[in-house]
């Protein structure tokens, strides 16, 4: 950007001086005019425009002269230079100089004996020769660019151009700030380090852009705008411009700001990448989308059950599917008041990548269908997930043979999600494997039930009196629960030892048995875990429904 400033650094200024509005010393100039008129914006219009004048036809009342500034600032002009010493202009007066230092316009003054036509061959050949630079690098700009998409480049590609280009350390993020690409240049702070690793910007300077209300700014203003920096967490000087189509926000550029300024060149750089970010968003978004709609199509065919066809063979193998490979299903329920949705399963992607690059994760009702080899260990996956999307809920299935017997993992996965929510177990993984005796629980019919005497003493504290008893139902649960240690039940609760005994006794009076026999705990143990799991037969507006102990169920 050519600015005043730097138009007076050239040795034919040495004798110039600013004597008003020094303020605006940074505006541009886009082009120059040597005018004696009083009516400049009328000859000149409004622009980034530079006045040169003898001050013959300046105004010659106060009130004018004070007015004559005015109207040069409020049509944007550059500023204005005056030759002083000759017959027409003395010295500057007052009212200018104190019109010009309240609007930051600049008045410059220069000796008579420079000649204007030396200032404008000056100024009109370096803004053409900056033009003619801007146009060399504005083609250097879209042939880069151009080539990313052309020879099918992903977003790697473009921050990879893009850092080059501004030369900015430069990421590439999703609407929630989850990190999409990066590339860096130079040294990065630490609010940058973090992002990196841990795949998206980090919560508190989530918060900080978030309080400052940055993206909302960016989103309306369109083009590349400062972010301030904050120091306390390592994060210096940010610039960020949003990835925009038809006014839907598909992502943010976020640049390291350096030193330096954006110039024109770096501006023109940002916007036309957000544009290709834009474009391959949307290529990307359509593949992925397309791709999904076949994935489940055919996944839904392998969890029917149903034997397999050479068409379904066929859709397999055109999306790179291995019907002979072992697998297994994990079934992964997203935290309360969050949607399964592709944007999700995105997020969770990156930790998925780091232990296995074949996988298949599906949206399949409330839930995420996670379809991977049986050599990746589910549990500690299952962890790295959890670290990821804290809430998440894991049910796993046993290792299918092959992707034709998946329909046995899902529902394995399936049933073991739904105990562990029903149960309202403290674990977060639940693996069909470790349910035992659950599992036959969960299977038995209702025929098999009537006339278990145990089943029957439950049902004294949960259907009766139900809000006085829950809690008793709650203290006999949790006392099994830790094999009838009564200090560690006690802790638990959160109770005095003295109130866990008297419940105890409660117990026993409603229930006439004895918590001492072990035969009897252990019955009883399994009487309260069917009675929890009879909430999957009953339906619920909304999904949830309350057990008699006051406990969440989720309904099927």
């Amino acid at each position: 950007m050519f600015t005043l400033s730097k138009l007076l650094q050239f040795p034919i200024f040495a004798q110039a001086k600013v004597v008003a509005g020094e303020k605006g010393l940074d505006n541009s100039i886009e082009w120059s005019h040597i005018i004696d008129v009083p009516d400049v914006v009328e000859m000149v219009g409004e622009g980034r425009q530079l006045i040169l004048t003898t001050g013959q036809g300046l105004p010659q009342a106060p009130q004018a002269q004070s007015q004559f500034i005015a109207d040069l600032a409020a049509a944007g002009l550059s500023g204005i230079i005056i030759s002083v010493g000759g017959k027409f202009l003395q010295e500057i007066p007052q009212p200018f100089i104190s019109a010009a230092d309240k609007l930051g316009f600049p008045v410059i003054t220069i000796p008579r004996d420079l000649r204007f036509v030396d200032i404008t061959r000056l100024i009109h050949e370096k803004i053409i020769s900056r033009q003619y630079a801007l146009l060399k690098e504005s083609d250097h700009i879209h042939q880069t660019l151009t080539q990313i998409v052309l020879e099918g480049g992903g977003l790697q590609d473009l921050a990879n151009a893009l850092s080059d280009l501004v030369e900015r350390s430069v990421t590439i993020e999703d609407p929630d700030l989850n990190l999409l690409a990066h590339a860096t240049h130079g040294e990065i702070d630490r609010a940058r380090l973090e992002s990196i690793e841990s795949g998206g910007t980090p919560k508190v300077i989530r918060r900080f852009v978030k309080e400052q209300g940055i993206l909302d700014k960016v989103k309306n203003s369109l083009k590349p705008m400062p972010v301030p920096a904050f120091p306390e967490h390592g994060m210096t000087k940010r610039i960020v411009a949003p990835i925009l189509v038809e006014r839907q926000l598909y992502g943010y550029l976020w640049f390291i700001a350096g030193q330096s300024p954006l110039d024109e060149a770096d501006t023109m750089a940002i916007e036309r990448a957000a544009i290709v970010a834009a474009l391959t968003m949307l290529k990307d978004t359509a593949v992925r989308q397309t791709e999904a709609r076949l994935q489940a199509d055919v996944i839904s065919q392998l969890l029917s059950g149903n034997p397999h066809t050479p068409a379904l063979e066929d859709k397999a193998n055109r999306l790179g599917l291995n019907l002979k490979q072992p697998q297994r299903v994990l079934l992964l329920r997203p935290p309360v008041a969050t949607l399964p949705s592709l944007r999700l399963a995105d997020k969770l992607k990156p930790v998925l990548q780091k232990v296995t690059s074949e996988f298949i994760i599906q949206i399949r009702g409330q839930n995420m269908i996670l379809i991977l080899s049986d050599a990746v260990d589910a549990k500690a996956l299952g962890q790295s997930l959890l670290n990821a999307l804290p809430g998440l809920k894991i049910g796993v299935g046993n290792t299918a043979p092959t992707l034709i017997n998946l329909s046995q993992s899902y529902q394995e996965a399936k049933e073991a999600l739904e105990i562990g929510l029903l149960l309202n177990d403290i674990s977060d993984i639940h693996c069909f494997e470790d349910l035992g005796l659950l599992h036959w629980l969960y299977q038995l019919p209702p025929e098999a039930k009537p006339g278990n005497r145990y089943a029957a003493r439950i049902q004294v504290l949960a259907a009766e009196e139900k809000a006085a008893r829950a809690e008793l139902l709650r203290t006999l649960e949790v006392f099994l629960d830790y094999g009838a240690n009564a200090a560690e039940t006690a802790r638990a609760m959160k109770i005095h030892r003295n109130t866990l005994t008297y419940r105890l006794k409660q117990i026993e009076n409603y229930t006439q048995l004895s918590l001492n026999d072990p035969k009897t705990r252990l019955n009883l143990q399994v009487a309260v875990k069917a009675l929890r799991l009879e909430g999957r037969k009953t339906k619920a507006e909304g999904g949830r429904l309350k057990d008699e102990g006051g406990r969440d169920k989720i309904n099927k």
